[in-house]
């Protein structure tokens, strides 16, 4: 599963190839401002995941 890092000023946003990839971009996050994590499936939809994540999210 991929996930997408969606970043508020507008840069351009990171992948993360799995779960375990997301939490370690997670972590490594400073001071960027998360607007939106999705993951993304096979057919190319994607759904908003970042309630999920948002306990993971440095404040």
């Amino acid at each position: 599963m991929r996930y997408r890092i969606e970043y508020a000023d507008g840069r351009c946003c990171n992948f993360a190839n799995s779960r375990k990839d997301l939490l370690d971009w997670l972590k490594l996050l400073k001071d960027e401002q998360i607007v939106d994590i999705r993951k993304i499936y096979k057919s190319g939809v994607t759904d908003s995941v970042l309630d999920s994540y948002r306990c993971y999210l440095k404040q």
